[in-house]
């Protein structure tokens, strides 16, 4: 059995890109990340030490992002998934959408972004 739990528009402002101004400046990023795993023990038992909480990915996403610079977004969405599949093995699929509001792009855009889906 296999169950989803989903973050959804976490706001990250963070210096990421392949512009030094980008690396100076920062900018808002938005994440969205679903991550599988049977949730069947921890939901019998309404134990939340059984199942991986939103606030421990949450906080892995923004450790993700303040630890590194990455150059593109794919780098980026490929670390987030990693570290969750690494530190919660609990987890058996995460799937990272990542988007870059204010890409630096000469044009009219709403979103630009990246959707990276690993398993184990």
């Amino acid at each position: 059995m296999s169950d989803r739990i989903f973050l959804r528009g976490i706001e990250l402002h963070a210096h990421h890109g392949l512009h030094e101004e980008e690396a100076r400046l920062g900018q808002r990023f938005i994440v969205d990340i679903d991550w599988w795993l049977d949730a069947a023990p921890a939901a019998v038992a309404d134990d939340y030490g059984a199942t991986v909480g939103y606030e421990k990915v949450f906080a892995l996403v923004h450790e993700v992002s303040s630890g590194h610079r990455f150059h593109i977004l794919e780098a980026l969405a490929q670390a987030i998934c990693q570290a969750v599949l690494e530190r919660y093995a609990a987890v058996t699929k995460v799937r990272v959408e990542l988007h870059k509001p204010s890409a630096p792009i000469a044009g009219i855009f709403r979103d630009a972004g990246v959707e990276i889906t690993r398993e184990r």
